[in-house]
């Protein structure tokens, strides 16, 4: 819904206009320009600065149909205050099959406060995220039946894909290209062990989990502000 800052700000031709539009996206309910002040913004081209945050999640597996998400962190290019959410003990109690042919849903619960977090930017960045980490997600999404934003709503950008398109790197993983690019990398690794603990809920590798999604995100910010000016914005769908 609109705040009050933004219904101060409207002139009435403006405020009649926003009352009258119908979102177009069907998971919207045909909400008015008021209820989704966003989507009335971009989709009816308003000006304004985009709203980026910056993501990065860590898995079991690479394959959302075989495994769960652990953590997720979206770090707000604003404020530069980092949003997070980690699968727990009770996620893995409450959720987990031992039924055949049922896929496991532990991860039900950071799936929805992730989606719910994404829904409040215009753009996410991620290293790579255009090829994995959103496919992730929005797999891991419909598993679990949690709505995931339609085609349109939500625009992305993938640094991966900026160094492949304008850079020379002898590698371009996230580490490598922090490094050679941006002088310095948090970059750690994730060991099987600490996979392994997370899918028992065991505080100690989850907290390990979120901890190395944290750097990853860190990362992606730097490296991002660095490349970004040598493309066109793009009105790239998730």
């Amino acid at each position: 819904m609109a705040s009050i800052k933004l219904l101060k700000s409207l002139s009435a031709q403006e405020l009649r206009r926003r009352l009258a539009w119908k979102c177009p996206l069907k998971s919207h309910r045909n909400h008015n320009g008021l209820e989704h002040p966003r989507c009335y913004e971009k989709l009816v081209g308003v000006n304004l600065k985009e709203k980026i945050g910056f993501l990065d999640i860590e898995t079991e597996d690479l394959n959302a149909d075989f495994g769960i998400m652990f953590s997720w962190c979206l770090l707000d290019g604003d404020t530069n205050k980092i949003h997070e959410d980690r699968i727990n003990l009770k996620d893995i109690k409450k959720n987990s099959s031992h039924k055949r042919n049922v896929h496991p849903k532990e991860d039900t619960r950071i799936i929805t406060s992730l989606v719910e977090c994404m829904e409040k930017y215009d753009r996410v960045v991620t290293h790579y995220g255009s090829l994995f980490d959103l496919k992730f997600i929005r797999t891991r999404a419909v598993i679990c039946g949690v709505r995931f934003p339609e085609h349109g709503v939500l625009y992305q950008a993938d640094t991966c894909k900026i160094l492949w398109a304008k850079f020379k790197l002898r590698r371009n993983n996230l580490g490598a290209s922090c490094r050679s690019l941006v002088g310095k990398s948090r970059k750690d690794f994730l060991s099987l062990s600490i996979k392994h603990g997370c899918l028992r809920g065991e505080e100690w590798a989850i907290k390990d989990s979120i901890e190395h999604c944290r750097k990853d995100v860190l990362d992606t910010r730097d490296l991002y502000k660095k490349i970004y000016p040598y493309v066109k914005t793009s009105k790239t769908s998730i």
